[in-house]
C-alpha cells in the first residue's frame, strides 16, 4: 500500500514537472504552483488531480484527467463543479483529445492543454498549437485592478457621474488618493473614462453608462481569490451574503443549498479560525475576496453586479431569468 502511493506521488510530480515545462518553453511565461486552500468532492479528487499554479500572473486551477476514456460532457460538467468550488480560471489537463473534442471545448471557451501538443487559455488570450514554427504570442492584457472595478460599480450605481475630481471618488471608493489615482490612470488606458485637466485641478468624464456596464461584462473579472466549506459558525457583520443565497434576496430565486458567505482576504484572523471541511459537514460556503465585499453591499448581500458575473454562464432557467432582472436594472440605466 505504501509502496503504491509513493508511485503515485511521483507520477503526480513528473506529470506537474514536465507539463510546467511544457507551458513554459511553448509560451515564455513563468509558472509556478500555489498553495491555495479549497475544499472538493471525493467524486473530483478520484478523477482528477487538482492543483493550483500561478501562470502568467494569473492564478489558476489545473485539472488532470485520470482517464481520457471519459465521456467529453462529464469532464466538462466537472470542470463547472471545480469552478463553483474555486472560482478562478480553470484548465482541464487531457494526455489526448480528438478534433471533434478540441473543436467541442474551443467553442464552450473552456480552457484545456493537451501535454505537448495543444495550449488553448482563452482567459489568457492564448491558443497554440505546438509546431516547429516561432511562434506569436500575444503581449500581455491589462486587466482591471480592484479599485478600477470599484469604481466603475460606483459609476453604474449612480454614485459617481461626470466632472468629480480624484479626491471626491477617493471618498466614495473608501480608498487613498493615490490608490484612486493609479486605479484612475488604468481606466482612463483601458478606455473607460478620460481624465481631463481643468485649470489645476484633474477631473474624469466616464463613458456612457450602458456602454461601461456592457464592457465590464464582459471584462469583470471576479473578485473571488477561493472559497471552502466551514462547519464554524460566523457572527455579526464580519460576511455578507454571497452566491445563491445573495441572489435570492435580489429575485424571486429560493436558494436551498447551503448559505454562502463572502469575506475580505484581509480578515486573516477570521479565517484563520473558520477551519475547512467536508461540505455535507458544512453551514457556510465561505467565499474569500480580494476586496471588502461590504463595498457597496445592499441589505446585508453582495452588489448584484458581482452575482451577474458569477451566474452569467450558469446553464439553468431559474438562474437565468433571476439574472436578466437584474441586469434591466443596469442595460435601463442612463
Amino acid at each position: 500500500m505504501y509502496m503504491s502511493l509513493l508511485l503515485c506521488y511521483y507520477n503526480v510530480m513528473d506529470i506537474k514537472k514536465k507539463l510546467f515545462s511544457y507551458i513554459k518553453t511553448t509560451t515564455g511565461w513563468q509558472i509556478e504552483q500555489e498553495e491555495i486552500m479549497v475544499s472538493f468532492s471525493l467524486h473530483l479528487r478520484s478523477n482528477y488531480d487538482l492543483f493550483a499554479v500561478n501562470i502568467a500572473h494569473i492564478s489558476v486551477m489545473f485539472a488532470y484527467a485520470q482517464d481520457n476514456s471519459v465521456d467529453l460532457r462529464r469532464h466538462i460538467k466537472s470542470y463547472q463543479n471545480i469552478k463553483d468550488r474555486c472560482n478562478m480560471p480553470v484548465v482541464l489537463i487531457f494526455d489526448y483529445l480528438d478534433s471533434r473534442q478540441i473543436n467541442s471545448l474551443i467553442q464552450k471557451q473552456i480552457p484545456f492543454i493537451i501535454k505537448e501538443k495543444y495550449i488553448y487559455l482563452p482567459f489568457a488570450l492564448m491558443q497554440i498549437a505546438t509546431s516547429s514554427e516561432k511562434l506569436e504570442l500575444p503581449t500581455k492584457k491589462e486587466h482591471l485592478s480592484p479599485d478600477a472595478d470599484l469604481i466603475l460599480i460606483a459609476y453604474l450605481e449612480k454614485l459617481l457621474d461626470n466632472q468629480r475630481q480624484i479626491k471626491e471618488i477617493a471618498s466614495v471608493i473608501d480608498r487613498e488618493h493615490r490608490a484612486t489615482s493609479v486605479a484612475l490612470k488604468l481606466l482612463d488606458t483601458l478606455g473607460y473614462l478620460k481624465i481631463e485637466k481643468h485649470g489645476r485641478s484633474k477631473v474624469v468624464r466616464f463613458h456612457d453608462r450602458f456602454e461601461v456596464y456592457d464592457r465590464l461584462h464582459k471584462e469583470g473579472t471576479s473578485p473571488v481569490k477561493h472559497s471552502f466549506f466551514t462547519s464554524a459558525p460566523i457572527f455579526g457583520n464580519k460576511a455578507v451574503k454571497s452566491g445563491y443565497t445573495a441572489l435570492q434576496e435580489y429575485s424571486s430565486l429560493m436558494d436551498t443549498t447551503i448559505p454562502t458567505v463572502a469575506i475580505s482576504a484581509k480578515a486573516k484572523n477570521l479565517i484563520k479560525d473558520l477551519k475547512a471541511c467536508e461540505e455535507d459537514e458544512a453551514i457556510y460556503k465561505v467565499e474569500v475576496w480580494n476586496r471588502d465585499p461590504h463595498t457597496f453591499s445592499k441589505g446585508g448581500a453582495v452588489n448584484p453586479l458581482y452575482l451577474i458575473r458569477q451566474f452569467k454562464d450558469v446553464d439553468d432557467e431559474r438562474t437565468e431569468y433571476a439574472i436578466e432582472v437584474l441586469e434591466k436594472r443596469y442595460k435601463d440605466s442612463k
